[in-house]
């Protein structure tokens, strides 16, 4: 019985799966007519997807220095990439109807299984992180400022003149975190070890369960995925810290509304101010902690690690922002608006951010149009087809980007002092059909704002304190490392760090 069980299991299997590469092969979006990079064969393209993930930036390159649309091969489907400011400035037009970022976002993360329906289907979260935290961040910024300041003290442990080598992703997230979540939630939880590892590990967990299901067939996915889903286990331990502080909360809110006397001015309030309905309970209110966690470390800590990086690399253009940091402070103190007149330092992470980039491409979207999306050159993508842009090729274009294999920390800064009416163009949290690290148009990244004032405080006390310079000065900066697409800074790269020697003592730094 039991050998006559495994066969029929056995059988069984190859039939579904044979169904499944059938009917992939019958009805997938034909794309014959758009060029690909690599063996385009229904068995061969799978040697590109591997080439692919190994050596994305090679294939986007070779396209963008062929075509303007051209397709690569994923081991689930194909992208197709757009090169071109004129292309995308279409995409960046296109009604969600016809090239959707949420059916884009949900396909590649998987969100209503990792995340939750909720997400997309209300995603109000979205506003907060644009709105509440953009607008309070003024008012908060002493305690942003005190956050980084204490992260910084309490993993370097620096004492004297001595040198002291740390590795630069682990440093960058807890900073990351722990100042981020000093404006979610405030003191004491944002110093948790245990907390800090939830939002750590959510975010990796979230993506490797995105990617396993999405290596399923499709009828599979809605079967097995909820199984893979890290969401329940994640949100029960985040419950563990956030429960009583939440529910204290929302009973605050029904007895006193949402304007009483000391009403804390953080993440939760500026939730409560816009959720409505089962979004009121702690595991709703709970999950899009996480969510914003998830959107607001691990991009930003992969954007520092890679200007520390930078930093380091390229001394010379310390004492230049070192000057221009100590002068604001002396006038001004410490502000978020101080900071936002620290040009150089602005220049200096948005060149970083140029030059590195977290992914060569950008600005996913999917094609829900029935008869496909057509651009101007004549190229129809059919439904169910992922368009992303180039972002890599865009971002080292030499007719925009004078010699752009060069890093040259403060070209923005002399692009702003060049144009006065337009300087804000140039500044670190501005998108335009040239700059796209932060996405382009209305589905630009909602937490920019926040993000750059952030980074940039961070790197203005890096520098008002300690000393930096590579750990092996001699090899040079430490290479990436490549997921596909995906820019990651080198995982066991390490920086000196120093205390200061101060040309003059100076309290506010």
């Amino acid at each position: 019985m039991d050998v006559d069980y495994l066969r029929l299991a056995t059988y069984g299997s190859a039939t579904l799966m044979g169904a499944y590469i059938l009917k992939k092969m019958l009805f997938a979006p034909n794309l014959d007519s758009i060029p690909a990079i690599g063996p385009s064969g229904t068995f061969s393209s799978y040697v590109g997807a591997y080439r692919y993930l190994v050596n994305a930036k090679a294939m986007i390159e070779e396209g963008c220095s062929k075509y303007r649309v051209f397709r690569v091969p994923l081991m689930h489907r194909w992208d197709v990439i757009i090169c071109g400011s004129d292309l995308v400035e279409e995409l960046r037009a296109s009604k969600e109807e016809d090239l959707s970022i949420r059916e884009a976002f949900n396909e590649i993360l998987q969100t209503n299984m990792t995340m939750g329906p909720n997400i997309l289907g209300n995603p109000y979260h979205i506003s907060v992180t644009r709105v509440g935290m953009t607008k309070n961040l003024d008012a908060r910024f002493a305690e942003v400022r005190d956050e980084i300041r204490t992260t910084f003290e309490d993993h370097l442990k620096l004492e004297g003149n001595e040198w002291k080598s740390v590795p630069v992703q682990a440093t960058v997230m807890q900073v990351i975190c722990r100042t981020s979540n000093r404006l979610f939630v405030g003191l004491p939880l944002c110093r948790n070890p245990e907390y800090l590892n939830i939002n750590f590990e959510f975010t990796i967990s979230v993506v490797m369960a995105a990617h396993m299901i999405n290596m399923m067939p499709g009828f599979l996915r809605p079967i097995l995925g909820p199984f893979l889903s890290p969401l329940k286990r994640y949100i029960r331990r985040t419950e563990k810290h956030l429960t009583k502080l939440v529910t204290e909360r929302v009973e605050m809110e029904l007895e006193n509304g949402n304007d009483y006397p000391g009403r804390p001015n953080d993440l939760i309030s500026w939730l409560l101010d816009v959720a409505e309905g089962e979004e009121r309970t702690v595991p709703f209110l709970v999950q899009r902690i996480l969510v914003i966690n998830f959107g607001a470390i691990h991009t930003s800590a992969n954007t520092f690690s890679h200007a520390l990086l930078d930093l380091a690399a390229f001394p010379e253009s310390v004492e230049e922002m070192r000057e221009e940091a100590e002068m604001i402070i002396a006038k001004e103190g410490w502000s978020k608006e101080s900071v936002g007149k620290m040009h150089k330092i602005d220049s200096f992470l948005r060149e970083s951010q140029r030059y590195n980039g977290n992914s060569i491409t950008s600005m996913g979207r999917k094609v829900v149009k029935p008869e496909g999306f057509t651009f101007s050159d004549g190229t129809t993508v059919p439904a169910g087809c992922f368009v992303n842009v180039a972002t890599g090729p865009t971002h080292h274009n030499p007719a925009v980007y004078a010699n752009p294999e060069s890093f040259d920390p403060f070209r923005f800064y002399r692009w702003r002092l060049a144009d006065d009416e337009g300087s804000l163009k140039h500044q670190y949290s501005a998108t335009n059909l040239d700059y796209l690290s932060w996405g382009h148009g209305r589905h630009a990244c909602p937490g920019r704002f926040f993000a750059a004032t952030e980074l940039k405080a961070m790197l203005a006390h890096v520098l008002l304190n300690y000393d930096v310079k590579l750990e092996h000065e001699e090899v040079g900066r430490p290479p990436h490392t490549w997921f596909g697409a995906i820019c990651i800074p080198n995982r066991t790269a390490q920086v000196m760090f120093r205390k200061r020697q101060f040309k003059r003592s100076m309290d506010v730094y």
